[in-house]
């Protein structure tokens, strides 16, 4: 009787994290922000499975597929500080809807290109580049936006509902992208996703500008603020240096899974959306799965850490695959390691940050992911001459080791924080 009603409690308890998901859509705006972050990323992760696939159409080499997510990824390094420090300066929410409509300018630009041209890696690359410069600067006004509207008791809820709604549309996004290419053409298409785009001004209609106070930006003034305050508490410094780390070894598997798709596993256009989605849905099921124990978590650190390494072993891992069965459920359960890396560096970012610093801690964080296209350029210029498997055994091995020898100088890692 004790266990059964020990069981009862426990599943009481369980479903309660839940519950307090929902509760977040009580916040006033909240539910209108939140569908237009579930739209563009949704919006984000289809364009660039369309735009892989059109460069693996073109292109066989590994290298030719790292250099497009180095293009894609590479503005978070150059354009992450500045962008930070603007948001911080100006309105978040002015910053989103700007990007929104340079976003269906960008769409439609693809639209008339593919409608009068051939796609070619030039243009491809450059498409890619202003398209990634667009994701650099909303990834941080959207987070810094939605740690100014929830109430600080819930921000944690927020956090994880968010990376929710970005792996959700990690999984969707690319493969309805493929349905519909089969049914309608390019230009077609990009047509009708700029429209699409600018329903996210819609769902943003009279939504608070939540403007820091001019007392507060004058205390935290300049660039060099946000530098200071990240050298000067080892838990923000240590954790942008673990997310650099982590982008620059951990996730090999994530940049060459086009090419494993196209040319390993000979993957139709269907099974190629499918595994590219793949880590995508193993991070919802993570998110989902896991949310109840993500809230608990009083360590982010050390569980950051441990997700890092995680990621470079699956990464050696998913070298021995030989099939697309087996190369998926790894590609899946990497995703859940995903989840649990972003849920912890995001959480440590935000709550041990100042509001009128935010922005500017979250464009040091944007430059540490920066390091994801370097290793993925590395990894595919490696995997030209030593092969894909090799290059990317290499890779990984060496942040395992850069990872323990971080977590052993920053012993505030592994302590409790709020």
């Amino acid at each position: 009787l004790y266990l059964f009603i020990y069981q009862i409690y426990y599943v009481y308890k369980f479903m309660h994290f839940y519950l307090e998901i929902f509760n977040l859509f009580s916040q006033k705006f909240y539910s209108k922000f939140a569908l237009s972050c579930l739209l563009i990323y949704t919006l984000r992760f289809l364009d660039f499975a369309i735009i892989l696939w059109l460069l693996t159409n073109i292109s066989e080499s590994a290298s030719d597929i790292g250099l497009i997510v180095f293009i894609k990824f590479i503005p978070l390094i150059f354009s992450g500080i500045i962008s930070g420090w603007i948001v911080d300066k100006i309105s978040r929410l002015a910053v989103i809807r700007f990007i929104i409509m340079l976003m269906s300018i960008y769409l439609f630009s693809w639209a008339i290109y593919m409608y009068f041209f051939s796609p070619n890696l030039i243009s491809i690359y450059l498409f890619t580049f202003f398209s990634g410069i667009l994701m650099s600067v909303d990834i941080a006004s959207r987070s810094t936006y939605m740690s100014s509207l929830l109430k600080k008791r819930v921000l944690r809820n927020g956090i994880i509902l968010n990376v929710i709604f970005v792996n959700l549309a990690w999984f969707i996004g690319p493969n309805i992208g493929m349905f519909f290419l089969e049914i309608f053409q390019f230009e077609i298409l990009y047509f009708i996703l700029s429209i699409i785009n600018l329903l996210g001004l819609f769902l943003l209609w009279r939504m608070p500008t939540l403007k820091i106070l001019n007392s507060e930006k004058e205390a935290f003034a300049g660039i060099k603020s946000g530098i200071n305050f990240a050298f000067s508490k080892p838990i923000i410094l240590g954790t942008i240096l673990l997310i650099g780390i982590g982008n620059l070894t951990g996730f090999t598997f994530e940049s060459m899974t086009p090419y494993f798709a196209k040319y390993i596993f000979q993957a139709s256009p269907k099974e190629f959306s499918f595994m590219v989605s793949l880590q995508g849905l193993g991070a919802l099921f993570g998110s989902i799965l896991l949310f109840p124990f993500l809230l608990k978590i009083s360590r982010p650190g050390l569980i950051l850490s441990s997700s890092t390494i995680l990621l470079c072993i699956g990464s050696i891992i998913f070298t021995f695959t030989n099939t697309f069965i087996l190369g998926s459920i790894i590609l899946f359960i990497l995703g859940i390691f995903t989840c649990v890396f972003m849920n912890m560096h995001t959480r440590i970012i935000l709550t041990q940050t100042p509001n009128p610093l935010r922005g500017r801690i979250q464009g040091l964080s944007q430059f540490s992911i920066g390091l994801f296209p370097i290793g993925s350029l590395i990894t595919g210029l490696l995997a030209d001459n030593i092969g894909i498997f090799n290059s990317m055994k290499i890779i990984s091995s060496i942040g395992i080791i850069l990872i323990v020898i971080i977590i052993f100088f920053f012993k505030e890692l592994r302590n409790k924080i709020e």
